[in-house]
């Protein structure tokens, strides 16, 4: 463990001294530009930029949310995720951010010179340590996994870069979709609920105690996973697909649906009577509504809802 962790400070001391000695971009820290200190996820106090004027967030849900609060010209680069249509609801804005990524390796955050980066807690401890050493400020924010940790979390990264009144903005709005729904959703009898499975490449991503399992209380949705008591991150295999039995099963779909799912279901006849295929209720759905852990979860929830509840939308309109 000693000898891992001299090698360790070894390569960050060579790191900075590159810097330093001008074989790369250069870096240079003005410590009277950090005014604020905010608590870090991990337990660490950072101080950051009153107004910071290259963010960078190591997530795409970070991007989104991001996208919301400020001009694209304050990031300093976008997972390339963002900048797809039905993946964030933000794409158009992010379309306007020069740097796009696909990974979030060291060398490649330092290199864009951020003034301050908001990571997920499952970025690797080297990465964050490495890039505090190098004196960028790095403040990690835990996922939100319900439906309240993504506003806090929307709170959270509003008051980072210092427009806590646009993130009021958002939550206030999501409250607001909160509401309608619990006024929608009190006009459905338990007996018509409906029980819905959404698919993920990552298999078993949407069962109990994912986000979308809490988004499903909220919409008066059955989650089929938890429905059936199968434990977080139960794989869906054919057998349980069809012990539970949905009414509408929903597939992802990013610059297209994703073929790999939809055929499974489409193409498989055992699952030909389950309630979703019988009724044609195997529906796409926007990957921004799978992936919605920002401050556009009130209206995918709200959408996923009328989808359902298709009666619902015509009601809100009367």
């Amino acid at each position: 463990m000693k000898d891992k962790m001299n090698i360790y400070i070894l390569f960050l001391m060579a790191l900075l001294l590159l810097y330093l000695a001008g074989c790369g971009p250069h870096v240079q820290i003005d410590k009277s530009y950090y005014h604020r200190s905010v608590q870090s996820d991990d337990g660490v106090a950072v101080q950051v930029p009153d107004y910071p004027k290259r963010i960078l967030a190591l997530s795409s849900a970070y991007d989104t949310i991001l996208l919301g609060l400020v001009d694209p010209s304050r990031l300093a680069g976008v997972n390339s995720l963002s900048t797809y249509e039905q993946y964030s609801l933000e794409a158009h804005k992010a379309k306007h951010v020069k740097t796009v990524m696909r990974s979030y390796s060291l060398e490649k955050v330092i290199a864009l010179h951020p003034d301050v980066v908001i990571a997920p807690e499952y970025i690797t401890r080297d990465v964050i340590e490495g890039l505090r050493y190098m004196g960028i400020p790095t403040v990690v924010v835990n996922t939100g996994k319900t439906v309240e940790g993504v506003i806090n979390n929307v709170e959270t990264v509003a008051t980072l870069v210092n427009e806590s009144e646009r993130g009021d903005q958002h939550v206030a709005s999501i409250r607001q979709d909160i509401e309608r729904m619990r006024q929608l959703g009190s006009t459905i009898d338990s007996k018509d609920r409906k029980r819905v499975l959404f698919v993920s490449s990552m298999d078993g991503y949407t069962g109990r105690d994912s986000l979308f399992d809490d988004m499903c209380r909220y919409m008066y949705i059955d989650n089929a996973p938890t429905a059936m008591g199968y434990p977080s991150h139960t794989s869906f295999t054919d057998e349980r697909v069809i012990a539970m039995n949905p009414d509408y099963i929903f597939i992802p779909a990013y610059k297209g649906l994703d073929k790999n799912l939809s055929d499974r279901f489409l193409k498989t006849p055992a699952f030909h009577t389950i309630p979703a295929m019988v009724n044609h209720h195997v529906e796409p759905l926007p990957a921004a509504y799978l992936y919605t852990a920002n401050q556009h979860i009130g209206n995918a929830m709200l959408s996923i809802m009328y989808v359902v509840y298709p009666q619902l939308e015509r009601k809100s309109h009367e």
